[in-house]
């Protein structure tokens, strides 16, 4: 499955890897954008190309292409149904450091919102960084409320639980608190 998008910026595709070559763009930008990151090397070790959970049954790896060249990542990891339908989790969204500041983010983000709904997800969840929490209100995610556990352990320490219903679009207006992004 693909999903496309047409902006100023050009023509934008999020799918899965399909050769070699764009697996290996895949964890280069994953590799550069998140484990350039002291912490990161810390906290997990060097990056690891043949991690099991990016080629288990219930993750998807997508490539965000722009132009016909590879500009980001994002993984998609199926939560299971918790009594509100199908959830996902957002996992290691990284624009290559080349690219960023673009806008590539946001239309990454629309187009993994677009790609969970097609799937049958209801919500989207996110652990955020506190200094792209943002980023990520102005695509429409909350800080995830009380009522709602998280379902994946936070990856990486201070990060911050966000989540997003797929069926309200940007504007969150169910019941939760909203962060308002400038």
């Amino acid at each position: 499955m693909k999903c496309f998008a047409h902006t100023r910026s050009g023509r934008f595709e999020l799918r899965r890897p399909e050769s070699e070559t764009e697996w290996d763009s895949y964890h280069s930008i994953r590799e550069r954008t998140l484990w350039g990151d002291l912490n990161m090397h810390q906290e997990f070790g060097p990056y690891d190309r043949n991690h099991p959970v990016q080629y288990g049954a219930d993750y998807t790896a997508l490539v965000l292409i722009r132009n016909g060249i590879i500009t980001g990542t994002v993984g998609l990891q199926d939560m299971g149904e918790h009594g509100r339908g199908l959830e996902v989790e957002l996992r290691a969204v990284a624009i290559d450091p080349a690219c960023q500041g673009q806008g590539y983010g946001g239309v990454m983000l629309m187009l993994a919102d677009r790609y969970a709904c097609i799937k049958g997800y209801r919500r989207i969840g996110v652990w955020s960084d506190a200094n792209a929490v943002l980023f990520y209100a102005r695509s429409g995610y909350i800080h995830r409320p009380v009522d709602m556990p998280v379902r994946l352990e936070c990856p990486v320490t201070g990060a911050i639980p966000m989540t997003k219903r797929l069926d309200l679009g940007v504007a969150q207006n169910d019941g939760s608190v909203l962060i308002a992004a400038a």
